[in-house]
C-alpha cells in the first residue's frame, strides 16, 4: 500500500506504479494552454515566450489556489496537524508559505514554473514537489529550483526517459538593474555544472527520511542506479516577468548559450504579476481544506 508521505515527489507517475508523494503525477488542467507565444520585438535574444491570457487570469488563480498547499505540505500531515493542534487547514498552510516579499515571489515562479513546464512537456512529467522540505519559510528552497521527472518504469528505465531542471527568476516590480532572463542563465550554468547533481543527491536523501521505496527508486533512476541506461537532460532557463517588462527585458543585450532542446530561455509574461501571486497565496491559505 503506498503512503500518503510518497506525494511530495511523485505527481505524474504512470498509473502502474502510481506515487502520491514528494513526486506528484500530473493535474487534470493544462495550464500552458492559458497561455498564448508572443511575438518577440526585432532585435530581441532568443527565447520562448508566452503571455497569460486576460481571460485565463481566474482560472490561474484558482488552479494555483488550489495545487499551491501540496506543494508544501500533504493532505495526510495537514489532517494530522490539525487533530494534533486543534486548529484549522488554513492555520497549518499559513505557517509553511513565505509572507509577501521576495521569497513569495520567487515561490510563485517556481511552483507556476513546475507546472507551465509539466503540462508542456510530452510523457506528463512528475513534479518534485522540493518546497515540503524548506527548513525556513522566509527562505527559498535549496539547489536546483525547479525539477521534473519522467521514465515509464523505474524498474526498466529506457533512453527515452528525460529530466526537466529549471532555474528561476522573478520579476514584479521594476527595476532599472536586476535582469530576470540573465541571472537565469547564470543560474542554469550552475545547474549544468554541479548544482543538479547535488540536488539529485539530496532528494534521494530525503527520500530515505520522509518517503517510500517506489519514489526512492524512482529518483535513483536519474541518481544512482541505471545511469549507464542514458536519459535527456533538458534545462531550461525561466524568467517570470510582470507582461508589462516583457519586451524591454526580451531587448537587453545578454550572452545566451546555444539553444535546443537541451536548453531554453523561457518567458513567462502575467499581468500585475505582484497581485497575481499575492492574492494566489492569499487564497491558498484562505481556501485550504482537507478531502
Amino acid at each position: 500500500m503506498l503512503l500518503e508521505s510518497e506525494a511530495i515527489f511523485l505527481n505524474c507517475i504512470p498509473r502502474r506504479c502510481l506515487l502520491t508523494g514528494m513526486i506528484a503525477t500530473g493535474v487534470a488542467e493544462n495550464i500552458a494552454d492559458w497561455f498564448y507565444e508572443h511575438e518577440r520585438p526585432l532585435g530581441s535574444i532568443t527565447a520562448d515566450v508566452f503571455i497569460l491570457h486576460d481571460k485565463a487570469r481566474k482560472s490561474i488563480s484558482d488552479f494555483l489556489a488550489r495545487e499551491m498547499p501540496s506543494c508544501y505540505i500533504s493532505e495526510e500531515d495537514i489532517k494530522s496537524q490539525v487533530a494534533r493542534l486543534k486548529c484549522s487547514a488554513p492555520e497549518v498552510v499559513a505557517n509553511k508559505v513565505a509572507d509577501p516579499g521576495a521569497v513569495m515571489a520567487g515561490d510563485f515562479g517556481e511552483i507556476l514554473t513546475l507546472f507551465f513546464l509539466g503540462a508542456s512537456n510530452h510523457g506528463k512529467p512528475c513534479s518534485v514537489k522540493k518546497w515540503r522540505y524548506k527548513q525556513d519559510r522566509n527562505k527559498a528552497a535549496p539547489h536546483s529550483d525547479v525539477i521534473l521527472l519522467y521514465c515509464e518504469d523505474s524498474a526498466n528505465p529506457k533512453v527515452g526517459d528525460y529530466l526537466i531542471c529549471a532555474e528561476v527568476k522573478v520579476k514584479s516590480t521594476p527595476s532599472k538593474t536586476y535582469r530576470p532572463i540573465e541571472a537565469s542563465v547564470k543560474g542554469y550554468e550552475a545547474d549544468r555544472t554541479g548544482r543538479l547533481a547535488k540536488t539529485l543527491a539530496w532528494l534521494r536523501e530525503k527520500a530515505f527520511e520522509t518517503e517510500g521505496p517506489e519514489t526512492i527508486k524512482y529518483i535513483e533512476r536519474f541518481s544512482k542506479v541505471n545511469i549507464e541506461i542514458t536519459y535527456d537532460k533538458k534545462h531550461r532557463a525561466v524568467a517570470v516577468v510582470d507582461k508589462n517588462f516583457v519586451d524591454d527585458e526580451l531587448a537587453q543585450i545578454t550572452t545566451i548559450p546555444d539553444q535546443g532542446d537541451s536548453f531554453k530561455v523561457v518567458v513567462l509574461g502575467l499581468e500585475q504579476l505582484k497581485d497575481l501571486y499575492e492574492e494566489c497565496f492569499t487564497r491558498a491559505v484562505r481556501e485550504a481544506r482537507i478531502g
